[in-house]
């Protein structure tokens, strides 16, 4: 090789080690991969508890799917729980890497203020929804999952009765 030549060949290896990123970039955007992971209800056991004792409580459980060929790990989250109604705010701030393939599970709890919870006891039939907000980390880039309504969740209720009552 003549030494001319090498400025030119080594100037072409750093075009071909930053090409790769570029193209992933460009194939996937944030929609698409924020569409690779799928976010719901954990469909066994007791997915959803409200407790509606003096200290009221509700916990939930999720699990994420990630279809996409790269790791990625969630940042934060942010969630509504719809009990009736009532909105209340739960959040993730645990860090969790997820990845290709995996199944995690996700775990959401929060305390429920005493109107919606006294409220709640009374009318037993009201819908259960979530819906929330994910953000996620990613070596081809961050991307965010907003997660739609998720209704027709069943929670086991705990101390309806003792609400009831009061």
């Amino acid at each position: 090789m003549a030494l001319e030549t090498i400025p030119i060949v080594k100037g072409f290896w750093h075009l071909l080690r930053w090409l790769p990123g570029v193209l992933l970039r460009w194939h996937f955007s944030r929609g698409k991969l924020a569409q690779l992971i799928y976010v719901d209800i954990r469909p066994r056991h007791n997915s959803a508890v409200v407790d509606l004792s003096e200290s009221t409580s509700f916990s939930l459980y999720l699990m994420a799917i990630n279809l996409s060929p790269f790791s990625v790990e969630l940042d934060r989250a942010v969630f509504q729980f719809w009990l009736g109604n009532s909105k209340i705010d739960a959040s993730i701030l645990k860090k969790q890497v997820i990845a290709p393939g995996e199944i995690a599970s996700l775990y959401i709890s929060a305390t429920i203020p005493e109107g919606p919870a006294n409220q709640f006891a009374k009318h037993l039939g009201n819908p259960v929804a979530l819906d929330g907000h994910i953000e996620f980390n990613c070596n081809v880039r961050p991307f965010a999952k907003t997660v739609g309504r998720l209704d027709g969740i069943i929670p086991v209720i705990y101390n309806a009765n003792v609400r009831k009552d009061a």
